[in-house]
């Protein structure tokens, strides 16, 4: 669902429907931008963005899972055939497990790595070229900064996460050239203070005067 309001940068937040995308999807909005709210949660992403636009903000929303190659393609299409253009892309959607390595199942394991690594890949994969193409911007994706060892039971979440910083570095060097600066922001808590903690930093991250933060792990203040 779009807005149809002109926006300073168009910006794509998957997860975004809820907990810290939600929040980012909020702090891009309330910037000025035109926030795409990617989640697989058709309902509950088209209540954000209208929300925000019934706010006068701009916002819309895209159903898509962030595992299916074809839904993430299809979806960058629709972006960039609405708006001609992608400023910045944050990998909020994610996954996790609450259990022991000797007791994790294999199904849970797979699915964590699945939305977090797969997606955030794929989205990296079809996102890049389009913010490329528009004369370069940020890429976040969004990590962890709680060790695995100080909280049990996270070990399917934790890896995931961890794998995100080598992709990061990865996408980085391979980008830079282009314009493309990809980065992890380390997220931590889920109470409202930390979710703006960590809003407002991936909004940093990805403002414009931020041109030196490239394959960086960003710690929240």
């Amino acid at each position: 669902m779009a807005s149809g309001a002109p926006s300073s940068r168009i910006v794509v937040v998957t997860g975004g429907a809820s907990g810290p995308g939600e929040a980012i999807v909020h702090h891009f909005a309330s910037s000025g931008d035109l926030v795409v709210v990617a989640d697989a949660d058709e309902l509950l992403g088209r209540q954000v963005a209208d929300n925000l636009n019934a706010a006068g903000l701009h916002a819309e929303s895209e159903t898509v899972d962030v595992t299916i190659e074809g839904e993430v393609a299809a979806m960058f299409d629709a972006i960039a055939e609405r708006h001609g253009r992608l400023d910045a892309l944050v990998c909020s959607a994610g996954a996790g497990a609450h259990a022991p390595t000797d007791g994790l199942g294999t199904h849970n394991w797979l699915h964590a790595l699945d939305v977090n690594v797969n997606g955030s890949l794929l989205c990296c994969k079809h996102g890049i070229p389009a913010i490329a193409g528009s004369g370069g911007g940020a890429v976040v994706l969004l990590g962890s900064s709680v060790d695995a060892t100080s909280e049990p039971g996270r070990a399917a979440y934790e890896a995931s996460k961890g794998a995100l910083i080598d992709l990061a570095h990865q996408a980085a060097v391979e980008h830079a050239a282009a314009g493309v600066r990809v980065n992890v922001v380390a997220a931590s808590g889920t109470d409202a203070d930390a979710l703006a903690k960590v809003a407002a930093t991936v909004g940093r991250v990805c403002a414009n005067g931020a041109d030196y933060v490239n394959g960086a792990v960003v710690p929240l203040p």
